[in-house]
């Protein structure tokens, strides 16, 4: 049963929202502002980027193909291999490319037609960003600070320059920059101004390990702090399982896979136990045969299996009927890695 609560929000003098929420979903459906000043149609989608049957072409090569998605809230990691369309993909976003086919919209505006306005509310950091050599890293955020019209340019700047380990730098030429810098110099240039959607593409290339570290931890904390919105695109699996809450996976400009992290893990990701056992030969031995893979590493049995609940009866009869001493069995989690090579096994030849 669906159930909608309207909630009016007094946020202005001349402005009041209204909030109809799905209790079937668990999410926002829309926001109404009935009584706004603001101009457009009064009513605001609540997923943050929407694309829909978009397709580019470069000729006679199809870099996109009929791609749909929906991102909402939080961070979310768009992911495949080399050649998939992400890159494409981002430009179309930001309005830099025109799609063949099809449509692209953030915060309810079209890509290409309302392009200016998605700017002023998008922070971008592109994969291997380039600065003008001759002026000092303080000058260039100045002028982006004063291209986003923002208030106290002076404590913005300090303030992108702290949080992204620019302090001792801020006042050398980009010119002189490491690549860990001009990457750290990026990731100000998209954070100066508190945009409501961030769009990354490998934020954390050219980093060392504490680096990568504490950009993870940086994202995580404008999410939950800021309700701070990013697209973060890396090939880098790991990063994504610590911060993203949904995940769309690309390959060869088609959509392969979406959803969050639980979703996919039941959908594409085996069940994986160790197993600690009196005799593992034996133990190998009488299972059904039906385990994906079956693995003897010193005393323990790492097990692949689809059914778990299957596995688990298994093992649990061999303990019954005697033919076992079961001394451990451990779940061992699923990664994005195993989810992402799954997710590219089953696509469609």
């Amino acid at each position: 049963m669906v159930i909608n609560l309207s909630v009016s929000v007094k946020a202005h003098s001349s402005i009041s929202f209204i909030i109809e929420f799905s209790y079937s979903t668990d999410k926002i459906k829309y926001i109404k502002c009935p009584n706004t000043n603001l101009g457009g149609t009064g009513v605001y989608p609540s997923s943050v980027i929407i694309v829909d049957e978009l397709t580019k072409r470069y000729g006679r090569v199809e870099a996109l193909r009929k791609v749909s998605f929906e991102v909402g809230g939080g961070v979310t990691g768009l992911i495949g291999p080399n050649g998939a369309g992400k890159s494409t993909l981002i430009k179309i976003l930001l309005g830099l490319i025109a799609a063949s086919q099809g449509e692209t919209k953030i915060f309810g505006l079209d890509s290409h037609k309302d392009r200016d306005k998605i700017l002023e509310r998008v922070g971008v950091l592109h994969e291997k960003p380039r600065f003008p050599s001759w002026v000092t890293a303080r000058e260039y955020l100045e002028h982006v600070a004063q291209l986003k019209r923002l208030p106290n340019i002076a404590e913005e700047v300090d303030r992108v320059s702290e949080m992204c380990s620019l302090g001792g730098f801020i006042d050398r030429k980009t010119g002189t920059f490491s690549a860990g810098m001009v990457q750290r110099l990026g990731l100000a240039d998209a954070l100066i101004g508190k945009p409501e959607l961030v769009i990354l593409d490998e934020p954390t290339a050219n980093l060392d390990p504490l680096g990568r570290f504490d950009v993870l931890t940086k994202i995580k904390r404008l999410k939950d702090e800021e309700n701070m919105n990013f697209l973060f695109s890396t090939h880098i699996l790991s990063e994504l399982e610590r911060v993203c809450d949904n995940i769309i996976i690309l390959n060869e400009g088609s959509v392969l896979a979406q959803g969050s992290f639980s979703e996919l893990t039941s959908k594409y990701a085996s069940s994986k136990y160790r197993v600690k056992v009196d005799d593992p030969v034996k133990f190998v031995q009488n299972l059904s045969g039906k385990a994906a893979s079956l693995q003897v590493v010193d005393d323990f049995v790492l097990a692949e299996v689809k059914d778990g609940k299957q596995f688990m009866d298994e093992v649990n009869d061999m303990v019954k009927r005697g033919i076992i001493v079961l001394e451990e069995l451990t779940p061992l989690s699923a990664t994005l890695e195993d989810i992402f090579i799954e997710t590219m096994r089953r696509k469609p030849s």
